[in-house]
């Protein structure tokens, strides 16, 4: 059975491997507009800041330094590009330098998930760099400003974690709170502590989209 977690409860994580899924409802008599939520990860360093651009992984990021390996890895499949580089950056999910998260491509409008998590991530934990002490998933809405949008149009919102080998529900974190003036929220941290990984329901809001977190972060 997974466990349901609680706001501020932290479990340790007895596997690596890992799959996360973020799920949400919006409530489209609200907005005239169609909704786009995005999935981000902020890989953080002893100072609770990403210690380089690369270190945050969302839907528009792209490696600005490729390992030199990058083309022997499985991940590049050099016939369906045939470009190389600029394929890898433009047609691939966003990735950290190490391969450690994986993230979503961007679905715009829901309808690639249709019925279950709208985005996921992928995130490997022993390829994790040693630098980095937490990794922050956070959702952030598009365009919030111009498509006048918050989290308090949005219902039912959840991040579940998955064993990405077998792929077993382990937790389920359901937001609760009034977020109805915010349009990003930190849904969890995944952090190390005492040679082990934890992970901890946050449940943070922001008020200015991605920027708000990148200000954050960074």
């Amino acid at each position: 059975m997974p466990i349901n977690l609680v706001k501020g409860q932290t479990e340790v994580l007895s596997i690596s491997k890992l799959r996360i899924g973020l799920g949400w409802e919006p409530n489209e008599n609200l907005s005239s507009h169609p909704y786009d939520l995005d999935v981000s990860a902020f890989l953080l360093g002893t100072n609770n800041k990403i210690p380089n651009d690369n270190c945050l992984v969302f839907y528009n990021s792209a490696l600005r330094v490729l390992p030199s390996n990058i083309f022997k890895l499985e991940q590049y499949d050099s016939k369906k590009y045939p470009n190389r580089e600029e394929d890898y950056r433009t047609k691939t999910r966003p990735v950290d330098p190490d391969f450690s998260v994986h993230g979503s491509l961007d679905d715009t409008d829901g309808t690639e998930s249709d019925g279950g998590d709208d985005e996921t991530m992928n995130i490997d934990l022993t390829k994790v760099n040693s630098t980095i002490q937490e990794i922050v998933i956070a959702v952030s809405i598009y365009e919030y400003d111009v498509r006048r949008q918050n989290f308090g149009q949005v219902d039912d919102s959840y991040i579940c974690i998955y064993n990405d080998l077998t792929n077993e529900l382990l937790y389920k974190y359901e937001l609760n709170e009034d977020f109805s003036v915010c349009t990003a929220v930190e849904f969890c941290s995944i952090y190390r502590r005492n040679n082990e990984w934890k992970v901890k329901a946050t449940g943070v809001g922001l008020n200015d989209g991605l920027q708000s977190l990148v200000t954050k972060f960074t």
